[in-house]
């Protein structure tokens, strides 16, 4: 006969009583009464009257049973926050070992219905270290594994986790995307060694990346990982391919890695697929694009930046690194009205230093010193204070963790100037991407702790929820010294470019300068103004996609990226190019 409902709170934990005392419940067992009492609501100012009960007819199951059976109704009813303490009180409890299996299983799904996916990944990924003769939860979990890291900032801690199944054997429907994960785990290490000067065993790793990549089947796909809102598909197979690319190109194999990409582009056509994954085609032409300009082929890399989707996440890198290409061939006019989409106010945030150093370089070579001048005072005005409070954050030794809390904190800062100041340089942090998803993962594990443990009132007194803020505090504290010590190499090395621009800006305003005065010189020699400039003859006609428009200083979102700067004067004499990029 089913116990009622008012009962099933009272078998969740018999032996441990701490974590349910911390929900107001009472479960240190039936009083010594001969008739069973029933469970009455305490006014809302008095603590909750005690629930007791006589006696448990557990004939033909175990306690243990029994208790699981009841924190399984709870889940059922969506009382997740109970159900959660249930199931780690019986892990508590050595008695009923028999059920702790499963009982850890039933927790992590608890703990994910309750949007702590941090936490639930953590307790699937202790079933899996259990291998499949461990546990008989062992596929469920992997199931539970992925399903929370859809909703996880950094999917490298996805990658850390998968590369311990590495030899499992699975069902194909886990072994596709697993297999993708080991491809990505392995490449990213190859790339490390290879930047740590370890040739022959990075290319060991690169190889092993190319080698699961290709165990990938054909027309593979799975729900996104790090794809919070919507949950949108994955090409696994388009996805595994493009590893299989960037390992080509990092083994040096330029040509196939080449055909590589193209497969992608073909793989995520949205007229020939429905699994068209945006995301890997965008970078599939970026790559493909930087391949073009890395070897000259200025045409082929403003076509292929050209065709990345407008107003996504690497359409702005895109639309920068194809001015450098409309640079190269002197098609100055696309190269400035690329720039002025960068330098419009939707981007004010946007870090792109050296772009005023071209915009100046293309504005010198055509004789206009007044503007070349004014763009680099302009730089120097912007980016010498950023310069400075690099060299002065980056000159501080102390702990990683302390280096990445005083950015953080500096960012916040409530004074203006200070303030300001730190938004640039943790702009310039995140601009690198492991970074930005490290910072991801901080702010979503300290909302996590905040909102989703702390923030539960009597949940988060419990047994249970006090182990979960000591763990989620462990991994915040791992991933600021991880994020602390990237930051630290980033900043350097961004230190070092932007003293490098600087010094380059200085160059280019010399140069002005030298111009300016051979004029002068020119105009005193023959007593009369020397006039260095000529008229360009140019047409407002466009294609019939486009429609000609004057630029008066708006901007609108919809024209972003369609800008074509208008020269209407150059040099009469060519005054010779500076060093090309």
């Amino acid at each position: 006969m089913p116990l009622p409902r008012t009962l099933l709170l009272l078998l969740l934990a018999a032996p441990g009583v701490a974590g349910a005392q911390g929900l107001g419940l009472d479960l240190g067992g039936p009083q010594k009464k001969a008739e069973p009492q029933k469970a009455v609501p305490a006014p809302a100012a008095k603590p909750a009257a005690p629930m007791t009960l006589d006696a448990i007819n557990v004939a033909g199951r175990s306690a243990g049973r029994q208790r699981m059976d009841a924190a399984k109704r709870l889940y059922d009813d969506k009382a997740w926050e109970s159900a959660a303490v249930g199931f780690d009180e019986i892990l508590r409890d050595r008695s009923i070992a028999a059920e702790h299996d499963e009982a850890r299983y039933r927790l992590a799904q608890s703990l994910e219905k309750l949007g702590l996916y941090y936490s639930a990944f953590s307790r699937y990924e202790e079933i899996l270290a259990k291998g499949p003769q461990g546990s008989k939860f062992y596929y469920n979990a992997l199931d539970g594994l992925f399903s929370a890291a859809r909703h996880m900032a950094n999917d490298r801690v996805v990658l850390a986790g998968t590369a311990r199944l590495a030899g499992e054997k699975m069902p194909a429907e886990y072994q596709d995307r697993l297999n993708l994960l080991l491809a990505r785990y392995h490449y990213e290490r190859g790339r490390a060694l290879l930047e740590s000067g370890q040739a022959a065993e990075a290319r060991r790793e690169l190889e092993e990346a190319r080698r699961l990549a290709g165990q990938v089947r054909p027309g593979a796909t799975s729900a996104a990982i790090g794809s919070d809102v919507g949950n949108p598909t994955e090409n696994l197979a388009a996805r595994a391919r493009f590893v299989d690319g960037t390992a080509l190109y990092a083994l040096g194999s330029e040509p196939q890695a080449l055909d590589a990409f193209k497969d992608v582009i073909r793989l995520t056509n949205p007229r020939k697929t429905a699994q068209s994954d945006a995301r890997v085609r965008e970078l599939a032409f970026l790559q493909l694009a930087r391949i073009h300009y890395e070897h000259k082929q200025n045409r082929y890399a403003i076509w292929y930046f050209g065709k990345m989707p407008w107003g996504e996440p690497l359409w702005l890198e895109g639309l920068w690194e194809s001015s450098y290409a409309h640079y190269r061939i002197g098609d100055y006019e696309k190269a400035l009205g690329n720039l002025l989409t960068l330098h419009s106010p939707f981007f004010v945030d946007e870090y792109f230093p050296e772009s005023y150093i071209l915009k100046a370089v293309i504005y010198f070579e055509n004789c206009r010193y007044p503007e070349a001048r004014s763009i680099l005072e302009d730089f120097t005005g912007r980016y010498e204070p950023v310069y400075q409070e690099l060299v002065r954050l980056t000159a501080r030794k102390v702990p990683p963790s302390t280096f990445y809390e005083e950015i953080e904190q500096g960012q916040k800062a409530g004074d203006a100037d200070r303030g300001s100041l730190m938004r640039k340089v943790m702009k310039i942090a995140l601009t690198d991407d492991a970074i930005d998803r490290l910072n991801d993962s901080i702010q979503q594990l300290e909302k996590e702790m905040d909102e989703g443990v702390a923030g539960r009132g009597r949940f988060a007194r419990t047994a249970l929820g006090e182990d979960l803020l000591q763990r989620l505090k462990a991994d915040r504290a791992r991933l600021v010294e991880e994020a602390g010590a990237r930051a630290r190499q980033k900043l350097e090395a961004e230190r070092d470019d932007l003293k490098r621009l600087l010094e380059q800006a200085l160059r280019v305003k010399i140069e002005v300068s030298r111009k300016e005065r051979e004029a002068l010189e020119a105009s005193l020699a023959k007593g009369a103004p020397v006039n260095v400039l000529r008229p360009y003859r140019y047409t407002t006609a466009v294609s019939d996609e486009h429609e000609y428009w004057p630029y008066e200083g708006e901007s609108w979102r919809d024209e972003l990226g369609t800008y074509s700067y208008t020269l209407t004067r150059g040099c009469r004499e060519g005054p010779g190019r500076l060093s090309s990029p």
